[in-house]
């Protein structure tokens, strides 16, 4: 059993995962805020570009560091990996950008503004965010079970 409460096989079937669900999401990251920078001529939305390309570097270090064992490298590594997880991936692009950007605050709002351009593909790609947060929820919240349950 590791430290984080997880046996070798367990992390190395969920550590991939949180990776490919971290791309998805930086996958669709990229694609919405590019998408939107081009239709509604605001290049400041290429920051997000980068943001979530470097999150994705950083998480898949973090994952890298996390496979030399138990020792301290290897736990600062699963920190680095589960925090820009969950903080980058479900909190900020799936909480903030997809359910509060492209869901509540338009229901809160009533709709869109009167002559506040609409696009319905980047609205999509907005909403879209929410899936691969949500699995990356599940997964996390799994791991974080059988941490609890090891320690």
């Amino acid at each position: 059993m590791g430290i984080d409460g997880t046996t070798p096989a367990t992390r190395e079937v969920a550590g991939p995962r949180v990776l490919v669900w971290c791309a998805v999401n930086a996958l669709n990251t990229t694609v919405h805020h590019l998408y939107g920078a081009e239709i509604y001529h605001t290049p400041g939305r290429h920051h997000a570009v980068i943001l979530a390309g470097a999150l994705l570097a950083v998480i898949t270090v973090g994952l890298e560091l996390a496979r030399f064992g138990d020792g301290g490298v290897a736990r600062a590594g699963r920190w680095v990996y589960h925090l820009g997880a969950l903080g980058g991936f479900v909190l900020a692009f799936g909480a903030f950008e997809g359910l509060y950007t492209h869901v509540i605050r338009p229901l809160l709002d009533g709709g869109y503004p009167p002559g506040e351009p609409f696009d319905p593909l980047f609205q999509a790609t907005g909403v879209l965010h929410i899936v691969p947060a949500a699995v990356l929820a599940v997964i996390l919240a799994r791991l974080l079970r059988k941490h609890g349950k090891a320690a």
